[in-house]
């Protein structure tokens, strides 16, 4: 590779991106299994998984208010392995805010943040005491029994760190929302708020209110739909049982005539017989006379 070539890739390397001003970068670090994702997904969509699975990198995004406009808030999952330095020294270069989560459960866990810590220190430089951090320990719904780390050691680090504190439970939804607002009421540059201001307020209102109408129009016409389909039902049916009325009536009828005739035709052979055998005797009576 020629002299050129090498300056070039270094000019390439030192060109930042243009920063998208509608967008503010949450990073969450942490450990496997110290609940990171169930943070993220109990502030972003309000739910709670049981079952543990591991994330490779997701990126979630929530509208929030920031300088007064509306911009995303883009949090990024990370992978609790160590497997993916490169995608880790990524994220910290792009992060505007830091979220560090340990297990209260778990002192390892504590323990494994430190050196994520040491590389944001190193990788952001002077501008780390401009930025964000939250010192999270989670799971903090658990029993005492099973607590390794208390919440003055949690407080004593954070500390020692220089960064904020907060206990949380994903589980019990404990903490998560004023986890998210906290560590953007730190933001120092930006005004950034969870909240909407009062203009995107209403127009968000009147947006949902709007939809909600559409919503029930649409469930109204739905079950209009469906009675009439129910009423049309009702008809072929009742038109369909008479019917079978008409045709079991006109099997009766005809059968009430046939039997008559029948019955007719069985006296008349009947009354023949017995003149003849009348008619016979008397024939005999007079031979005899």
């Amino acid at each position: 590779m020629g002299e050129m070539d090498r300056n070039n890739k270094k000019i390439l390397q030192n060109i930042k991106m243009p920063e998208q001003s509608n967008d503010y970068r949450v990073v969450v670090f942490g450990a496997g299994g110290v609940g990171k994702s169930s943070l993220v997904l109990r502030f972003i969509k309000g739910t709670f998984r049981e079952s543990y699975i591991p994330t490779i990198e997701d990126t979630y995004r929530q509208v929030i208010s920031c300088n007064k406009n509306i911009c995303t808030l883009q949090i990024t999952d990370t992978t609790g392995s160590h497997q993916f330095p490169a995608m880790q020294r990524l994220s910290i270069t792009k992060g505007h805010a830091f979220i560090l989560v340990y297990s209260v459960c778990s002192k390892q866990s504590l323990e494994e943040l430190r050196p994520i810590w040491s590389l944001i220190r190193e990788l952001k430089g002077e501008e780390i005491s401009q930025i964000p951090v939250m010192l999270v320990g989670n799971k903090c719904d658990e029993s005492e029994d099973l607590r390794e780390v208390t919440n003055i050691e949690g407080q004593t680090e954070a500390a020692t760190w220089g960064v904020s504190f907060m206990e949380t439970s994903a589980k019990e939804n404990h903490n998560v929302t004023e986890l998210f607002q906290e560590l953007l009421n730190m933001e120092k540059n930006r005004n950034v708020s969870l909240q909407l201001d009062g203009k995107n307020k209403k127009k968000n209102k009147k947006k949902m209110m709007k939809e909600q109408a559409k919503e029930e129009k649409l469930l109204k016409e739905k079950k209009e739909k469906q009675m009439q389909k129910g009423k049309e039902k009702d008809k072929d049916k009742e038109k369909q049982a008479k019917d079978k009325d008409k045709a079991k009536d006109g099997k009766d009828k005809t059968g009430s005539s046939n039997a008559q005739q029948s019955g007719a035709a069985a006296g008349a052979g009947a009354g023949a017989a017995a003149g003849g055998e009348g008619s016979g005797t008397l024939k005999e009576k007079c031979k005899v006379m």
